[in-house]
């Protein structure tokens, strides 16, 4: 005799439709035995506490967090939690009259995308400074943020750094970055909305952030019209060259199709005709010397197959 299916769906409205007495309830069993089978006994409290007492991360200057929020990633925790819930809790500390969020924004929002009356929570005593560095600590390690995002978190520790005691050496070494590139990061912050989408959609390299920031707002409006005329990537190379042009208005305002016509005029000559070749086949405009890392770097990859 076949066993009868769980009606999941009127299981939801019933759990829904449930009076909610308390600020926080008891968690229910089943998910204790879950939470100890992944942190073992030593486990932190785990509380539900109702959507309407969490609020989004602010840190005390009134800024949210600095990662942007990903559909698709809600859309997927909603999938499981349509039937058991939010089960993996949510970090939260005491704030105002409720908790402010320290990790678990896009389970928050599939909570509330669901009507879920309440998720489960850790609350932690946590400071303002230590809010930002477990923000940032809890964010890095997803498996890729955008430039924009790791650019927000290296500020706000610059910020920090007088506060947590940490030179700008050392916290560039707890991200395993370079100085340089900290503060190359850091440069992106100082671009338009528009040239900061291009950083992020990968049509502008990084290390432009530090040139195109020097660059007037209207000339930074060029820049992403160029961009967004010619589909080509900009980098490094092609932004000194930008950076000479605008130098020789004075910094004054340059077109992109000015932009367009001078750097068609200014061809990269290379030393070697295979590179030219391929700038010519793949469309882009790289310098010798880019070239040379990028075969070094896919000669050393082909080796190291070879010996595996």
């Amino acid at each position: 005799m076949p066993k009868p299916k769980i009606d999941l769906i009127n299981l939801k409205k019933q759990r829904q439709a449930k009076e909610v007495v308390d600020e926080i309830t008891e968690t229910p069993e089943a998910l204790i035995q879950s939470y100890e089978r992944v942190w073992g006994k030593e486990k932190e409290n785990v509380l539900q506490i109702e959507l309407t007492k969490l609020y989004p991360f602010k840190d005390k200057k009134n800024r949210v967090q600095p990662f942007k929020i990903f559909p698709d990633k809600v859309e997927q925790i909603k999938l499981s939690a349509t039937d058991i819930g939010i089960v993996t809790p949510l970090i939260v500390r005491k704030f105002k009259d409720g908790y402010q969020i320290i990790s678990g924004h896009h389970r928050y929002i599939a909570a509330k995308e669901l009507n879920l009356l309440s998720v489960p929570c850790v609350v932690r005593d946590i400071s303002d400074d230590e809010a930002i560095k477990f923000v940032a600590e809890c964010n890095i390690q997803r498996s890729k943020l955008l430039p924009t995002e790791y650019a927000e978190i290296y500020a706000r520790y610059m910020e920090l750094r007088n506060d947590i005691d940490m030179t700008s050496q050392e916290i560039a070494d707890k991200f395993g970055i370079s100085r340089k590139s900290l503060y190359r990061y850091i440069k992106i912050l100082d671009l338009t909305d528009d040239l900061r989408s291009l950083i992020d959609d990968n049509m502008l390299h990084t290390d432009t952030a530090e040139i195109f920031a020097e660059f007037s707002e209207e000339n930074q409006e060029s820049v992403f019209e160029y961009v967004q005329k010619t589909k080509k990537k900009v980098n490094r190379a092609i932004a000194k060259q930008m950076e000479e042009i605008v130098r020789s208005r004075n910094g004054g305002h340059v077109t992109s199709e000015e932009f367009k016509q001078a750097l068609d005029k200014h061809k990269t000559l290379y030393s070697n005709k295979l590179y030219g070749a391929f700038s010519k086949k793949y469309g882009v405009n790289y310098s010798d010397s880019e070239w040379d890392d990028l075969i070094s770097k896919l000669v050393d990859e082909y080796f190291a197959k070879k010996k595996s």
